[in-house]
């Protein structure tokens, strides 16, 4: 075996030893949550990378250190809920338009508040206009809003929940309004919209007062078949607010008022997620609760590889991992390994199709239709 130099090997090894320590330490965020060590948020956030490098550890290892690549490989192995959290090695396949027989299709999408419903700006290519195009032209049965608004206030602004319901054709609808800040006619929070019949709806409020958007559900009955739909927003980082926030906002972040005004990105993620966690653990409780098979859909502001969403997927499919491919990015900015919006589903449910594409001048989000089939 070939002898390498003191200077190769030597700064090799720190190396190794380093990303080898921080590729355990983010191994075991899926069960110690950052209450317990703050640093946990950040290798959540930057598990993919660290994976990357533990698999370019282990293999550089076989030349450089062939006595330790058993041991890192076992390290590398440790990590396997978090690999197969973030990552699909399913071989990706073309979104098919037409819905097969016996499947339904459902959007999941955080809109950003459609960006503006002014009237006087909306002009040709205006956001709004393209979330709303994009909406009509996937033909989905089930539509799950995020970060919606609406008003009928006056003649400037548009009603975003009539054009849906009427001119779309989602007649039957579930609004969880939650900012009354405007008066009775303005609507924000989260909204289910279905072509098929609403049976029940419910909305359960996070203990956090300040929170704008809860989680709520509505039973749909989907050609005789009841499936529960659950939809929520997990409390938003502002990642890209500085300095003063619109006053009309004001009401959902007294208590964080310090971290939203001066803090940097990394403080916010560390604060917020500890918010998550308390979010996500009332989540699988209502969950739990359900005799019936159901869906939940979000913007849980956290990735797979997180406290949160392993909290919450735990024993639910992922309709990503399932019939996605990659890292499936659905936040643009910051990382392209930011899967924070999901669509998870009880085990007897099974995604046909997936589709989140990368739509520009739109929401910061990406949608994500996925074809679910009925049993």
């Amino acid at each position: 075996m070939r002898k390498y130099s003191p200077f190769i090997r030597y700064p090799s090894f720190a190396v190794f030893y380093l990303i080898t320590l921080l590729y355990f330490l983010g191994s075991l965020t899926p069960y110690i949550t950052s209450l317990h060590f703050k640093g946990f948020t950040y290798l959540a956030l930057f598990f993919p990378f660290l994976f990357i490098g533990m698999v370019s550890t282990f293999l550089l290892s076989i030349f450089l250190f062939k006595k330790y690549s058993i041991f890192l490989l076992l390290i590398l192995l440790l990590g396997y809920r978090n690999i197969f959290s973030t990552t699909s090695f399913i071989y990706p396949k073309n979104f098919e338009q037409q819905k097969a027989p016996n499947t339904f299709r459902l959007l999941s999408w955080n809109v950003n508040d459609f960006v503006t419903s002014d009237k006087k700006r909306d002009t040709v290519g205006a956001p709004r206009r393209t979330i709303l195009a994009f909406i009509k032209s996937v033909n989905a049965d089930i539509l799950c809003l995020q970060d919606f608004s609406s008003s009928e206030r006056d003649k400037y602004v548009f009603s975003n929940l009539e054009y849906l319901k009427d001119t779309l054709n989602y007649p039957y609808y579930y609004v969880s309004s939650d900012d009354s800040s405007k008066g009775a006619k303005y609507i924000y929070g989260t909204v289910i919209l279905s072509r098929f019949p609403i049976t029940d709806s419910c909305r359960f409020v996070y203990i956090r007062k300040h929170l704008p958007e809860h989680l709520m559900y509505a039973t749909i009955n989907i050609k005789g078949h009841p499936i529960r739909f659950y939809n929520t927003h997990l409390q938003s980082m502002f990642l890209h607010r500085y300095g003063r926030v619109p006053y009309n906002n004001e009401q959902f972040i007294l208590d964080d008022t310090a971290m939203i005004y001066s803090g940097h990105r990394y403080q916010k993620l560390v604060y917020f997620d500890s918010i998550h966690i308390g979010q996500a653990k009332l989540i699988k409780e209502k969950l739990n609760e359900c005799t019936i098979q159901y869906i939940f859909c979000a913007d849980l502001n956290s990735v797979p590889s997180s406290y949160v969403y392993q909290h919450i997927s735990t024993g639910l499919n992922d309709a990503f991992l399932q019939k996605g491919f990659g890292w499936g990015t659905t936040y643009e900015g910051l990382s392209p390994s930011l899967r924070i919006d999901v669509v998870l589903m009880s085990k007897n449910l099974k995604a046909n199709q997936y589709y989140s594409p990368k739509l520009q001048n739109a929401s910061d989000h990406y949608p994500i239709v996925t074809d679910i089939s009925l049993h």
